[in-house]
């Protein structure tokens, strides 16, 4: 009776058990490193439909000829985030902005630095000696699923990966599959999802690595079903072996 109940007693603490290979990031056959390098070319980021974009023109005549200036006194306020959203442009479907004098600009599919060459040429009309910046605005990604604080998280970076997006929402919680971690992108009409591995060392060197802005992060739960020890029923099971006990010894 005494090694049926402690065998009992084991099944359920390994029950409640998560194996480490089920939490570690980038696991390597190869323990014994002290340095490793990846090569992982960043793909220049391009501007799409429904993008924000700030535009930043700066030439050297004053604020009232220069139709496009940006300064703080023109629209009021700092350059918080806030303030350079408020005078952001929105790629419009047909991947134009509408500038003040120059009209609708076609942008999509360009960089930041290859719109802002494009609209600089444009202005040389118009501006003595014009100087054009275009930066995104308001990038986000959303990180669902296994995570401590799953939720929608803005960023300012040109570039961001998939583990400094898990890191914004509190790393995966320890019953996350780091194993399946699903990528949900919208882009072009057309709304794709893939799978990578945060456990594989190789993922350093994946273009999957880095993230776009308005992708969803899915971290899918472990498939077994997990306990907690603050939460583990434990007079729940107490009560359970103590009155199969009673009935065992009665029976006997």
């Amino acid at each position: 009776m005494r090694k049926t109940l402690y065998l009992l007693f084991i099944v359920v603490m390994l029950a409640g058990c998560v194996p480490q290979k089920e939490i570690l990031y980038l696991q390597d056959k190869d323990k014994d490193y002290t340095e490793q390098t990846f090569e992982n070319k960043k793909a220049q980021n391009k501007i799409k439909n429904f993008d924000q974009i700030y535009i930043q023109v700066s030439s050297f005549d004053n604020g009232e000829v220069n139709f496009m200036s940006n300064d703080a006194n023109r629209y009021g306020g700092g350059r918080t985030e806030a303030d350079i959203a408020m005078v952001s442009y929105t790629v419009d479907r047909d991947g134009t902005v509408k500038l003040p004098i120059l009209g609708k600009t076609e942008v999509v599919d360009l960089t930041p630095n290859e719109a802002a060459e494009k609209i600089r040429k444009e202005l040389e009309s118009y501006l003595n000696t014009p100087s054009v910046r275009v930066s995104f605005v308001n990038k986000s990604i959303t990180v669902l699923g296994s995570v401590d604080n799953p939720g929608r998280y803005f960023y300012s970076s040109e570039y961001l990966n998939v583990f400094q997006a898990i890191g914004l929402a509190g790393d995966v919680t320890e019953y996350g599959n780091r194993r399946e971690v699903m990528i949900i992108r919208d882009s072009e009409d057309k709304v794709t999802r893939k799978k990578i591995d945060l456990t594989q060392v190789d993922l350093l060197a994946k273009s999957d690595l880095y993230l776009q802005s308005d992708d969803i992060v899915y971290v899918a739960p472990l498939k077994r079903r997990y306990w907690g020890f603050q939460a583990f029923p434990w007079s729940i099971i107490i009560s359970s072996i103590t009155a199969f006990v009673l009935v065992a010894e009665y029976v006997k």
